[in-house]
């Protein structure tokens, strides 16, 4: 031992001894190393004599610390003090300490017996992983595995691409939806998210008037960004009026294209006839007929009311004698489909009942209008004569309506044509 110098003879030295060393914890353990998170707590008894048996009073104490035995990297004088602890000691470490006294002159005594501790580990905190995947047309965020420990938790971002909607979320195998979030909380186990996604769709519904059609029609589903063409074609005799996309105007076009397509859309398209082009003609009261022009009268159709009226007798001023030798009589109306346009009606009639004017006479209206307003055929070219009256007309709700309307004996229509003008 190293000695102070003698207070009354060379043998009169200070002794210490170290006799207790106690130590605890007083920190949780962190993820963070190393922790600092234990300490020491020293004891020790204070000698009463020099060597050479006299009193003696120490003045105070250093302590010596260190992770080597024998070899001390710290010393703290901590005064005349027979305890002291020694914090902020690393984890899982093995600390050496000693103590050395001193009197009031200086003089020290020689370092006291060793004494070590080592510090426990920090508890292990359980790890758990997280694995994260996203399937095409969007991503997840975070991606990967994730280490994870026990008890945090961990939100995890699902973005789809452009032009593609979020289809679902799985978590550990079982839907939570089609979210754009998901958070664990409190984890305590091992777990998958995955997200899937689609196309965004979008539909494009087509549509065609009387008299042509478009292609392809009705409803079309398409995917965003994508294109579709639509291609309008009249009818025989008909010609395109107007295509409407979104129910605005493009013009009487035969094709429309949709690119980039981002929203849904309609197109319409309308038709009209060729001037002069025969759109219908009704034997009325009678079978199909053709004229001696070559026009077929349909047998009686898209009528209402009235009844059927025939004869054999000759009818003057036409070779198409059997077009008016049957008849539709009585108030009656004809409700006739057409596409939106302008037209030529030509009614047909012959008195073959009446010898006298002022018998029968009736109105007529078209489109809601009256057109002839008591007419009386008899008056007009006698009995058993074809009377021919042509009347233009507009459409603009896809049905051609004539009403014979009776104001003294029975109206009557013995055929009618519609033509384009």
């Amino acid at each position: 031992m190293h000695y102070m110098k003698p207070k009354t003879s060379p043998a009169a030295v200070l002794r210490v001894l170290l006799v207790v060393i106690t130590v605890f914890l007083v920190a949780t353990h962190l993820l963070a190393a190393p922790s600092h998170a234990a300490q020491a707590s020293l004891t020790w008894s204070a000698p009463t004599t020099y060597l050479d048996g006299s009193p003696a009073t120490p003045s105070g104490y250093k302590v010596y610390t260190g992770t080597v035995s024998g070899s001390y990297t710290k010393t703290t004088d901590v005064g005349n003090v027979t305890s002291y602890t020694e914090s902020g000691l690393d984890d899982g470490t093995t600390y050496y300490f000693a103590i050395m006294a001193y009197d009031a002159s200086g003089d020290m005594s020689d370092l006291s017996n060793q004494m070590s501790f080592t510090t426990p580990s920090p508890p292990v905190t359980p790890t758990y992983t997280l694995t994260a995947s996203a399937g095409t047309g969007g991503t997840i965020s975070p991606s990967g595995s994730i280490a994870i420990s026990q008890g945090l938790s961990q939100t995890f971002t699902i973005t789809p691409a452009t032009g593609y909607k979020i289809a679902g979320v799985n978590v550990d195998g079982a839907s939570v939806g089609a979210v754009s979030s998901y958070a664990f909380s409190n984890i305590t186990a091992n777990h998958t998210i995955s997200a899937s996604f689609t196309n965004v769709s979008y539909t494009i519904s087509a549509t065609a008037g009387t008299g042509g059609t478009i292609s392809p029609a009705g409803t079309t589903t398409v995917t965003y960004g994508s294109s579709k063409t639509y291609t309008i074609a009249p009818s025989s005799g008909y010609k395109v009026a107007d295509v409407k996309v979104d129910g605005v105007s493009v013009g009487a076009v035969t094709s429309y294209n949709f690119s980039n397509i981002t929203a849904n859309h309609t197109v319409a398209a309308s038709f009209s006839a060729v001037a002069g082009k025969l759109v219908f003609a009704t034997n009325s009261g009678g079978p199909d007929f053709t004229s001696s022009n070559g026009t077929l009268y349909k047998a009686d159709t898209y009528y209402s009311g009235g009844s059927i009226s025939k004869t054999t007798t000759a009818i003057a001023g036409t070779t198409d004698d059997t077009l008016y030798q049957t008849r539709r009589i009585g108030s009656c109306s004809y409700k006739i489909p057409v596409p939106n346009g302008n037209y030529s009606v030509t009614l047909k009639f012959a008195e073959t009942y009446y010898s006298a004017a002022g018998q029968r006479y009736f109105n007529v209206n078209m489109e809601g209008i009256k057109v002839l307003n008591q007419l009386d055929v008899y008056a007009l070219v006698g009995k058993n004569t074809a009377y021919d009256v042509t009347i233009p007309v507009s459409v603009s709700d896809g049905v051609l309506n004539i009403d014979f309307i009776s104001v003294k004996g029975s109206a009557m229509i013995e055929a009618l044509n519609v033509v384009t003008r």
